[in-house]
């Protein structure tokens, strides 16, 4: 659709998202970027197609599976940050994740080494065993759901959970949501999944990566979708003879066809890749086929991540795009002699072991009769027998009322009724925790047996702890805050002998505090350490000018070129710069020392006429006081008070007595 009539573009949804332009888009939603104008950031945001956000209970699962994502908090998980719906747009907000798939990375580079494929897959297995730990199973892993960040290049699996979601109710049951190159053999026989169906998945990548082509190629995806059920993954070796023999027999388990003869879980798929990365030698690790030796990979159109429903074979598909297959249930026609055609169902044969179903389909005339005799017996009984077996009490049952009950009390009622409950759990101010919340249905409402139910449980009030903001910026503390779902509340300002300008000292509430949801944390923040007077120390000895001015919190510098002082003794402070005022701890103060007053030398004046004598002291900075001897009359200095050569401060009074 082009960007001008798109509806979404340029729209701020819920009041808070200004989608700004389209990043991509499928069968079930198109991913838009757009900003985050209350926390001022770039996000994914993912709206679901309109058709489908009109079906209620297609809108149910896909909040579901976004609760349930959100609580996924891992580096190499796509943060999920929002879930909602305005005006008949139902969203998810994501975080946005700008750089390249690893479909790309397959497309141009494969086939890699074993240490380039396992750097790769290492990180979407440790996303997966966190999803498996948490209860969710991805369902729809695949090259084109790993995203490969630009800044760092950090894996990132996304989409957790949407391959879960249900079609509208007018498609039949009988399919799954699914990319026929990744399925796992039980997704198509039964459509059911769990951790070793992720397993499987994370099996065919590392395939892909190391071999530069799919395990299972073809355009038609029900045929694909046969040979996940009836073949096996292919060796690696046999394509490409540089891949390690321990890497290639992981693949074929991690990939087996019977779920019971892969690891149990991602996390024990991820013990065992890195056990391989330790053990590999390295020339075994960075070994690259030769020119000859490389396979071609198999092109991808532009669409191949899209979503959509598959009632028959199409062409011009090549097996990678998430859609619905029709599923094997127990009872349908096997086809083991090639794959069919149309709407047609699978049955499993043996795949990478020993068949283990030929003794039930050699059994297949004991049930011919079976069914025969029912057939009878529904004719005999009538309309009745038949509504009894297919609409009524023996498949369906009636909602009992769960909520208030405790989530193990409202699990017995519901398998009583053999219903499923899928338990969710969220924030109740008023319901104790392990209580249960509302549920998907109401009570008396007909429902057929295994049919899921939703329980919301109770794990009581809403809180999140008080991070630890010591030390922490305002802008950092607030981020922080903002990680768990709290606030920066009022800034203050106070001085700090030990923390540095612009750093927290504490935060009111205290770090680990439980607070309610968007709480405001107060935060006291340094403004350094507190100013100081500086004492006046003009005219005190060194030492004793030193001493108060260190004790006073300041720095002393002395000046190395001391100066003459008539006023100040030799040793004490003639100058402090700066003087007494009021100035930041640990400013420094440079002192000048006195070297006390200039000393000047008596020259030998008698028998000089007064005139010259007294002319040649006052030079010198001396003062001259005259005495008469016997009237004076010849003018001629007869003694001197100060002794010739005598080193005296200026200003000295030297006495000449004249006759």
């Amino acid at each position: 659709m082009p960007a001008s009539t798109d509806p979404v573009l340029d729209r701020v949804v819920d009041g808070r998202y200004r989608v700004e332009s389209e990043l991509a888009r499928g069968g079930m939603a198109t991913v838009y970027r757009a900003r985050d104008l209350r926390l001022d950031r770039p996000v994914a945001l993912k709206v679901m197609r309109e058709d489908l956000a009109r079906d209620d209970a297609f809108v149910r699962r896909f909040v579901h599976e976004a609760r349930v994502a959100a609580r996924l908090q891992h580096p190499h998980i796509v943060s999920v940050y929002d879930q909602g719906e305005d005006d008949g747009v139902v969203f998810l907000a994501m975080e946005l994740v700008e750089g390249h798939t690893l479909r790309d990375v397959i497309a141009g580079r494969a086939p890699l080494s074993a240490r380039e494929a396992l750097q790769l897959i290492i990180p979407v297995t440790e996303a997966l065993a966190t999803a498996h730990s948490a209860g969710l199973v991805h369902r729809d892993v695949k090259p084109e759901n790993v995203l490969i960040s630009r800044r760092g290049g950090a894996v990132k699996v996304t989409d957790f959970g949407l391959a879960r979601l249900d079609g509208n109710p007018n498609v039949t049951t009988e399919m799954l949501w699914g990319t026929a190159a990744y399925l796992a053999p039980e997704q198509v026989e039964t459509g059911s999944a769990d951790p070793r169906t992720d397993v499987y998945a994370v099996a065919l990548l590392l395939f892909e990566l190391v071999t530069g082509r799919k395990a299972f190629p073809g355009e038609d995806p029900l045929r694909v979708a046969y040979e996940h059920v009836h073949g096996g993954v292919p060796h690696a070796r046999d394509l490409v003879p540089t891949v390690p023999a321990p890497l290639e027999d992981l693949v074929l388990r991690a990939g087996a066809t019977e779920p019971d003869d892969r690891p149990v879980d991602a996390a024990a798929l991820l013990s065992e890749l890195r056990h391989l990365e330790s053990t590999l030698t390295p020339s075994e690790l960075d070994a690259l086929p030769a020119a000859a030796d490389h396979t071609v990979p198999v092109h991808v159109d532009g669409g191949a991540d899209r979503t959509q429903v598959v009632h028959r074979p199409s062409r011009g598909d090549d097996g990678s795009r998430t859609r619905r297959i029709p599923v094997t249930r127990p009872g349908s026609p096997a086809h083991a002699d090639g794959p069919p055609a149309g709407d047609a169902r699978y049955a499993r044969t043996s795949g990478n072991r020993v068949p283990v179903r030929r003794e039930r389909e050699r059994s297949g005339s004991g049930a011919a009769w079976v069914l025969g005799l029912l057939l009878v017996l529904l004719a005999a009984g009538g309309g009745y027998g038949f509504w009894y077996l297919t609409q009524g009490p023996a498949v369906h049952s009636l909602m009992p009322t769960v909520v208030g009950l405790t989530e193990e009390q409202a699990r017995a009622a519901l398998d009583a009724e053999e219903l499923d409950p899928v338990v969710v759990r969220d924030y109740s101010e008023d319901v104790p925790p392990d209580v249960v919340l509302d549920a998907a249905y109401e009570p008396g409402t007909r429902l057929r047996h295994g049919t899921d139910v939703e329980l919301v449980v109770s794990q009581g009030p809403e809180r999140y702890a008080v991070p630890p903001l010591e030390g922490l910026t305002v802008d950092e503390a607030r981020a922080a805050l903002e990680e768990v779902n709290l606030a920066l509340g009022a800034t203050t300002e106070e001085h700090s002998e030990s923390v540095p300008e612009g750093r927290i000292i504490s935060s009111s509430p205290g770090v680990g505090e439980q607070l309610p949801p968007r709480t405001e944390v107060a935060v006291t923040v340094s403004s350094g350490p507190a100013p100081v007077d500086v004492p006046d120390v003009r005219g005190r000895p060194q030492p004793e000018a030193v001493s108060l001015l260190e004790e006073a919190g300041l720095r002393v510098a002395i000046d190395p070129e001391q100066v003459f002082s008539d006023d100040v003794p030799a040793g004490a402070v003639v100058s402090q710069d700066p003087g007494p005022s009021t100035v930041a701890r640990d400013t420094e103060v440079r002192l000048t020392i006195s070297k006390g007053p200039e000393l000047v030398t008596v020259p030998e004046v008698v028998g000089r006429q007064f005139s010259s004598a007294e002319q040649e002291l006052t030079d010198l900075g001396l003062v001259v006081v005259r005495e008469d001897i016997a009237g004076g009359f010849f003018s001629t200095v007869r003694e001197q008070s100060v002794e010739p050569g005598t080193q005296v401060p200026r200003n000295t009074t030297v006495v000449l007595r004249v006759v």
